[in-house]
């Protein structure tokens, strides 16, 4: 997983970590300064067990939560990213024809001279960032199993040239040893082990074609590792021409494909790069120029500006580009490389259909049908991208649904700190009465309630993680139930437990404090005695004061710019350099934004506790989701601010 919420998971981790050690530093600081405080705050921990592990127990709620959230999203991630990796190999590209020709048949695929592989052979020959090219035929027929009867309504034929396997690496049976298709006599074959799971196959067993009328046998010389070129799904691997022959294409190809530069996972990193430079090469520059023309109109960028906000991101940054590029004066190959991507198309049509452009959309489908002659799909990219999608968007889903619990987690810290300060009121009082100031009782409970933090995230942080991994292990059951291949694998990154836990520990840590101040404001002599505090209600801030808070706070950078002027023109020059800093300072756009919120918060708490702006706030937060972005945190958080209202 590399984004949650749009944000690298890198940013979020140094950011999360450098307020952890902030915030530690802090404490360490304070501890080393009143080592008596230090004392006092850890005294009661081992004094009374039960009640610590009850405590830690409560406090790990928030991280148990997030932690889950995030090892959820790390093994989803993996384990498609594996699956892909296992699947594709050193498989980076496919390049297959976009045009039908005249003896192609009905639902298959089309072919293509072999000359047009030579010639992007050459075309490619300097291309540093391509290893491998291999021209394959690739059809799907059915067949069974002499021996045991068992059939495979489509099983993949693919005819691969075995000079041309530099940069594929080379086949390998399922005990471990290479073969070559070479080797292969007329009549056999290889199958992938899925093949054989499929028609419970082994070496030595006579498989039948149904091929257009024909039912040619091929011995199974061996069994191959499925992925690659040996393919995922069941698969019969010959040479290429005999595969020509045996379809009655000789000389021809329905695809091509290309290993990237670097391994298996270094590939997928040059593969735009490497679609580009394929789609360049096999789009025509006049058709281009006229979808150019066509597409470079007011309504039709405003059509695409606005789909763009509801896209997935890397197909927002294509759809982006892509609108930046036509209104360029010239023809770039980027612009070409946007206009030849599939998915672009599509989502092109998409917006064209539901704005009712139907003249421009139906002049483009024209223009469109004429524009490449080849089609470059980048699977291996788009798997790792939807594996890395599909890892965030669990995340994403899991910490939203959990907003809530999240704040009932933070509500019990405060009760429990509350409530450990309720028990030892008298003696807070004693220490007030023989000198001990407000300050050193919030660094009491501020070390006591750290040290409860510290143990309790990383209990969290463990359990969180083990609950991720037990629903994987019931998962992976029900997959296997169900007869499906794929299979979770338990994956959790350094970087997700260093969030979980520093995140976990931000929280905790911020709840404590705010509570240890609030349990530090007590009556000494009622405390002392044991007696209840009595209730003081606090009058409410007049309107036109709290609206004075506001107004200060938006002019506050010019009033310090007036006394630095007016402590100028009366030559006190320390005064005036001081109100200029204040200036500035207030004057860099976060800290007067900080300044005016805090403003605004502080003008509107009394409707905030009386509930109903709450309840307001939360509605239009609630809709804003729904109607407005469409995403399933806003609209939850809007939930939660009701139920708070």
């Amino acid at each position: 997983m590399e984004e949650l919420f749009g944000l690298s998971m890198n940013v979020l981790m140094m950011v999360v970590l450098a307020i952890f050690l902030a915030a530690m530093a802090v404490v360490a600081v304070l501890a080393g300064r009143n080592r008596i405080m230090l004392k006092m705050g850890l005294r009661p921990i081992p004094r009374r067990l039960g009640q610590t592990v009850l405590i830690v127990v409560g406090v790990m709620l928030s991280t148990v939560i997030i932690s889950f959230a995030f090892g959820t999203g790390d093994t989803i991630s993996f384990s498609i990213r594996n699956e892909v990796l296992k699947s594709l190999k050193t498989i980076d590209e496919l390049v297959i024809p976009a045009r039908a020709q005249a003896d192609d048949s009905f639902g298959s695929a089309s072919y293509v001279p072999y000359r047009r592989f030579e010639e992007l052979q050459a075309e490619l020959a300097d291309f540093e960032e391509i290893d491998g090219l291999m021209p394959q035929i690739g059809e799907s027929v059915p067949a069974v199993n002499l021996r045991t009867s068992q059939s495979e309504g489509s099983m993949r034929v693919a005819g691969v040239a075995p000079d041309l396997l530099e940069g594929f690496g080379t086949f390998k049976l399922t005990s471990g040893e290479d073969v070559r298709l070479d080797d292969l006599l007329d009549g056999e074959a290889y199958i992938n082990d899925k093949a054989a799971e499929e028609l419970e196959a082994v070496a030595g067993d006579e498989l039948r074609l149904f091929i257009d009328g024909q039912t040619p046998t091929f011995k199974v010389k061996g069994v191959v590792e499925r992925g690659g070129l040996a393919g995922r799904d069941p698969t019969l691997i010959l040479p290429l021409a005999r595969a020509q022959r045996l379809f009655g294409r000789v000389g021809e190809i329905n695809s091509i494909v290309v290993s990237n530069r670097g391994d298996v996972r270094e590939g997928a990193e040059l593969s735009k790069q490497v679609a580009r430079r394929l789609r360049v090469l096999y789009t025509d520059r006049g058709v281009a120029s006229q979808l150019k023309g066509l597409l470079n109109q007011e309504e039709v960028l405003e059509a695409l500006e606005k789909e763009e906000k509801s896209l997935a991101e890397p197909m927002q940054r294509d759809l982006s580009e892509l609108r930046k590029e036509l209104q360029r004066a010239e023809l770039s190959d980027d612009l070409i490389s946007l206009l030849a991507d599939q998915d672009v198309v599509d989502v092109v049509f998409d917006v064209l259909e539901e704005n009712e452009l139907k003249e421009v959309e139906r002049e483009a489908r024209t223009l469109f049908d004429e524009l490449v002659e080849f089609r470059v799909i980048e699977f291996k990219r788009r798997g790792l991208e939807l594996a890395d999608r599909s890892g965030s968007g669990s995340t994403a889903f899991l910490m939203a649904f959990s907003l809530f619990s999240i704040a009932v987690g933070i509500l019990l810290i405060f009760l429990i700190f509350v409530m450990l300060a309720s028990a030892r009121r008298s003696e807070m009082g004693m220490a007030r009465a023989v000198g001990a100031k407000r300050r050193h009782l919030v660094q009491m409970f501020t070390f006591e309630g750290t040290a409860y933090s510290l143990v309790s995230a990383a209990t969290g942080v463990v359990l969180g993680l083990a609950i991720s991994a037990g629903m994987v292990v019931i998962i992976n059951r029900q997959f296997a139930s169900l007869e499906e291949d794929f299979q979770m694998s338990v994956h959790f990154e350094p970087r997700t437990i260093i969030v979980s836990y520093c995140l976990g520990m931000i929280i905790t840590f911020a709840t404590v404090a705010v509570s240890s101040y609030r349990v530090s404001r007590l009556n000494i002599v009622t405390a002392v005695r044991g007696l209840p505090d009595a209730i003081v209600i606090r009058a409410e801030a007049p309107f036109s004061q709290r609206l004075l808070l506001v107004g200060r706070a938006l002019v506050r950078p010019f009033v310090f710019l007036w006394r630095a002027i007016r402590s100028l023109s009366r030559l006190r020059t320390r005064s005036a350099l001081l109100n200029l800093g204040l200036a500035a300072l207030w004057a860099i756009p976060p800290v007067w934004v900080l300044v005016i919120a805090i403003a605004l918060v502080r003008f509107s708490w009394p409707y905030v506790l009386r509930g109903w702006l709450l309840l307001l706030l939360g509605a239009l937060v609630m809709w804003w989701g729904i109607a407005g972005l469409e995403r399933l945190s806003v609209f939850t958080a809007g939930v939660s601010l009701m139920i708070l209202g």
